[in-house]
């Protein structure tokens, strides 16, 4: 966080698995950091992807909703990819 707040430039790489044919893509821009919202994407994400009858995955989404997070917002100016 303090990085970003010095110096707000990011990028983030995404590639395929080992063993799988090569290709990635990849985003670079600038970054802004926000706290409206995050509650919000938390809840929606966990719902998506955890089965939120599950005890321990219910306590860990009210664990994260009652800290502060931050969304790290990736505004990208360029983005490349490849496949083989």
């Amino acid at each position: 966080m303090r990085r970003l707040r010095r110096d707000p430039r990011a990028s983030l790489v995404v590639a395929a698995p080992v063993g799988e044919r090569e290709r990635w893509v990849s985003v670079a821009g600038r970054t802004t950091l926000e706290d409206d919202g995050v509650r919000e994407l938390c809840s929606r994400l966990a719902a998506r992807y955890w089965d939120l009858t599950d005890g321990r995955r219910a306590r860990d989404l009210e664990n994260m909703l009652a800290t502060d997070e931050v969304r790290i917002v990736l505004h990208v100016q360029s983005a490349h990819r490849f496949a083989y």
